[in-house]
């Protein structure tokens, strides 16, 4: 026979594991798949506004390889939060540069988004106003509404790697998926 004592211990050890129970059967909260667009490149209209064969100027060299850059740092500190599922988009690369630029459309991306079934997609965007001031951009838009979802921009006054990389880094740690967000 079990004294009161006892009958105390085996409920609540019976409850401690009911409660382990249920915790294992509750769905962890799934990420969002994020389809993560290449960073694009606006470059304020100098003097003229114009280059020599009265086009608008492009990103040099290095500028274009940052691009990219930011953009697989982005995607690297988004997979290691786990704050979004990110979606491979190399199948879709060549559609993708023709479509481009998106940041023009208010929205055009979302159809990107609907292809690969994401629930955002991911734009970022660097507009140069001058060789040492610009600002970096990410705009997250919801797919299935289409509507702007968050959007988060840093000046910065350094053009290379390092001013870069430290604007992406920034607006993932403290606006896209903060530490207190993540899995």
């Amino acid at each position: 026979m079990i004294d009161c004592k006892n009958r105390m211990r085996l409920l609540s050890g019976l409850t401690l594991a009911l409660a382990f129970l249920l915790a294992a059967m509750v769905p962890a909260h799934a990420a969002q798949r994020a389809a993560v667009l290449p960073f694009e490149m606006h470059i304020e209209l100098q003097m003229d506004g114009l280059s020599l064969y009265g086009l608008p100027p492009k990103p040099k060299k290095a500028e274009a390889e940052r691009l990219e850059l930011v953009r697989e740092e982005l995607v690297k500190m988004l997979e290691s939060r786990g704050a979004y599922d990110i979606v491979d988009l190399s199948e879709h690369a060549s559609d993708i540069k023709r479509a481009a630029p998106f940041s023009y459309c208010d929205g055009c991306e979302v159809e990107f988004g609907k292809r690969v079934n994401a629930d955002v997609t991911m734009l970022g965007v660097v507009q140069k106003a001058s060789e040492m001031m610009l600002n970096v951009a990410i705009y997250v838009r919801d797919v299935e509404t289409g509507k702007l979802a968050k959007s988060m921009l840093v000046s910065i006054m350094q053009n290379d790697d390092t001013g870069w990389l430290r604007a992406v880094r920034h607006m993932v740690k403290n606006r896209l998926a903060p530490e207190s967000e993540t899995k």
